[in-house]
């Protein structure tokens, strides 16, 4: 090469750097100065797509592992007009496709495709997502899908991914399990409490699709945990079939039962009846009569289904009554003003504040012992030991006992209570408050309050969740019991089971006495707002063993429909019945094993029908050799002068009144768990409490107990 070949050389590649470099300047200053606009242009032309992965919603189970609620995976049927319309030769074969596996209507189907094309041509852009079918099963998408890999002409239509939560048992637990909503999320119970362990994390999928140059941006869903649960459901179905059986053969406002293990605080069982379907929680059509529902306008309707939700047995409170004297007892025992030598003379009422209190109807017990006025439940001397404490040392152990204040169960919208501080209290509404009238508690509350004095004085916070696991069934934490508070003393507590046997063994819980077992046991009676002696909450609270319990059952019935309405015998049976069938079954054996158990029977509707009935004016009635009580609205009307044996007052504590014969029955089978449903595979505003009033009647007087 010559050097003028070289310079030549030289020259040209000068220019073509020359041109690089101010191309490349050109570039910048487009880029810089207009290429946001050009960019736009370029991606206009791609389909970005951005779509939710949704995350699984964890599984609830009993404390056995049994589901009680679990997520399946659905499908929704996706139209994308925008795809379809771009290959229109495509059009025919995709109505046919859809029309043909799906019950979708072609005609319905074609007037939305030419709706999107008339927009298209007017300039505007179709749209790119419409749902034809929602929650659609894995088996009724496979066909489709199949058809669509074989069949290239099937355009615009994919499948959007979600979950849809099923509850197997329908209303069981309803109360403790609570539902979820694709919208909100956990919305009652345990699905709300624990919504950001349950929910998880959607994932992502998110790019411009329609270019090879481009790939999707994946971000994985997160799972969510499973919550194991301290429900056990035979002792669920047990106390939902019993209070089913008290239902039907009777009625009532409502009923709630509360089981609880006493030594760690675990909620074994609850149900507040009427109970509702988990997997439709908006019908109340099949809750209530429709005469109950004519001519509810739509506010009252939503008014009525919210108090179904109420779970009355931690968002509800109302007066004890009798129940609530152990903690009254309690006081005096730890605090040295009674022991168990300690005489009181009931005389049948007491007057503070100018205001009359009678004991039970007004006849006086006489004589009492500290463990016999627990026993015949005699409010004459609850007051005279409440006085004894005073209201400062009242209140302090009301205080003690977390009354007032909310336990910290793992459910939502819990309800403090209501007391009289020591600074406002009147004499008149220290006597009251002695024997659980005018101040209000949770059940919730009481449950874990007299478990503290029979298991030797501890406070355990009640609970319903034992244990998170995490998608891939790893701990992720255990809940252990927690012990809150030291409430009583050992022997205060042993004192007390004593005198809560004693109740069952001798006095007004004597319904509840089985031969050969050790049960402790305590009734209450409150008359309910206006104090017409028409309308009562009655309850009843047993444990068993006496000395060492394992188990506590709490029932509560709001105005039951029987013959015993004002007392509580109603209260005791339902109680008596749950009882029997769990004993066996924590393990609670008879001192005497060939003691065969009687079981108390409830009177059906089938039994009223068939078959001669004679029924007593004292509400029992004789149906093939047995003794049923009779619901209150079926009573024959009393002859003009004619009264019960019980006079006007009505059953009045301490009192054995002639009550339905028990016929003898078995013991108990063991009870056999329910079949535990298989876990489905996965493809990859409560009531506002009213502050009790001061008592304001001339004369007080209390409903009668038993």
């Amino acid at each position: 090469i010559t050097v003028q070949m070289q310079k030549k050389l030289l020259l040209v590649f000068l220019i073509i750097v020359a041109a690089i470099i101010a191309l490349s300047i050109v570039l910048i200053k487009i880029h810089l100065n207009k290429g946001e606009d050009y960019s736009k242009a370029v991606y206009d032309n791609f389909d970005y797509d951005s779509r939710v992965i949704p995350a699984r919603r964890g599984d609830i189970t009993d404390r056995n592992g049994t589901v009680l609620a679990y997520s399946t995976k659905v499908y929704n049927l996706i139209i994308d007009s925008k795809v379809l319309l771009a290959n229109e030769d495509s059009i025919d074969s995709t109505v046919k496709a859809v029309v043909k596996y799906f019950n979708v209507s072609e005609t319905e189907l074609r007037a939305y495709i030419e709706e999107n094309k008339a927009k298209k041509a007017a300039g505007g852009t179709p749209s790119s997502y419409k749902r034809l079918l929602t929650t659609l099963p894995e088996e009724a998408v496979e066909p489709f899908l199949e058809e669509m890999g074989k069949n290239s002409k099937i355009k615009g239509i994919w499948f959007e991914e979600e979950y849809k939560r099923t509850y197997p048992y329908n209303s069981l637990a309803c109360d403790l399990i609570g539902f979820a909503s694709e919208a909100n999320g956990g919305e009652l119970g345990i699905e709300s409490y624990y919504e950001e362990y349950l929910a998880g994390t959607d994932g992502r999928e998110y790019g411009y699709i329609n270019n090879s140059a481009y790939q999707t941006t994946v971000i994985d869903q997160i799972n969510g945990g499973k919550i194991v649960s301290t429900i056990d459901i035979y002792t669920q179905t047990v106390i939902e079939e019993e209070l089913l059986k008290f239902q039907e053969a009777y009625g009532f406002e409502s009923a709630t039962v509360v089981v609880m293990d006493p030594n760690s605080g675990e909620i074994l069982g609850l149900c507040d009846a009427p109970v509702f379907n988990l997997n439709n929680p908006r019908d109340i059509e099949s809750v209530f009569d429709a005469e109950d529902l004519e001519g509810l306008t739509e506010e009252e309707r939503k008014d009525k289904m919210f108090k179904l939700w109420n779970n009355f047995a931690v968002s509800s409170i109302y007066e004890p009554g009798s129940v609530f004297k152990p903690f009254t007892i309690a006081t005096a025992l730890e605090e040295a003003t009674a022991n168990s030598e300690s005489i009181y003379e009931c005389d049948g009422e007491q007057t503070y504040d100018a205001s009359r209190i009678t004991c039970n109807g007004g006849e006086g017990h006489g004589e009492m012992t500290l463990g016999e006025s627990l026993c015949w439940s005699c409010n004459d001397a609850l007051m005279q030991i409440a006085m004894d404490e005073g209201k400062v040392l009242f209140n302090k152990y009301m205080s003690a006992f977390k009354f007032g204040e909310k336990t910290g169960i793992d459910l939502p919208a819990e309800a403090k209570g209501l007391l009289i501080n020591s600074e406002t209290m009147m004499d008149v509404d220290l006597a009251t408050n002695a024997f659980g009238q005018n101040l209000n508690v949770s059940m919730i509350q009481v449950a874990a309050a007299f478990s503290s004095l029979i298991n030797g004085g501890n406070y355990y916070q009640p609970h319903v969740v034992k244990e998170i696991q995490n998608s891939n069934g790893e701990t992720v934490k255990e809940i252990e019991p927690v012990l809150v508070a030291k409430t009583v003393s050992e022997e205060t507590s042993a004192t007390l089971c004593s005198y809560l046997r004693a109740v069952v063994e001798y006095g007004t819980g004597y319904l509840m006495n089985r031969e050969g077992y050790s049960i402790g046991g305590k009734t209450g009676t409150a008359e309910k707002q206006p104090r017409d002696k028409e309308n009562y909450v009655v309850s009843f609270l047993s444990f068993a063993p006496a000395e060492d319990a394992k188990v506590l059952v709490y029932v509560v019935i709001d105005s039951p429909n029987c013959e015993f309405y004002d007392s509580s015998i109603a209260a005791q049976i339902v109680n008596a019945n749950i009882m029997d069938r769990l004993m066996s079954y924590y393990g609670i054996s008879q001192d005497y094993s060939d003691y065969e158990v009687p079981l108390v029977h409830l009177s059906t509707v089938e039994d009223e029908k068939n078959g001669e009935l004679k029924v007593s004016s004292d509400g029992i009635i004789e149906h093939n050799g047995e003794k049923f009580m009779v619901r209150r609205d079926e009573m024959p009307e009393k002859e003009e002068g004619e009264e019960g044996e019980e006079g006007e007052e009505g059953v009045e504590d301490g009192e054995n009144p002639e009550t339905p014969e028990i016929p003898e029955g078995t013991e108990p089978e063991a009870p056999v768990e329910p079949e535990v449903p298989v876990e489905p595979e996965t493809p990859a505003e409560p009531e506002v409490p009213v502050e009790p009033e001061t008592p304001a009647e001339e004369e007080i007087i209390p409903p009668p107990e038993e």
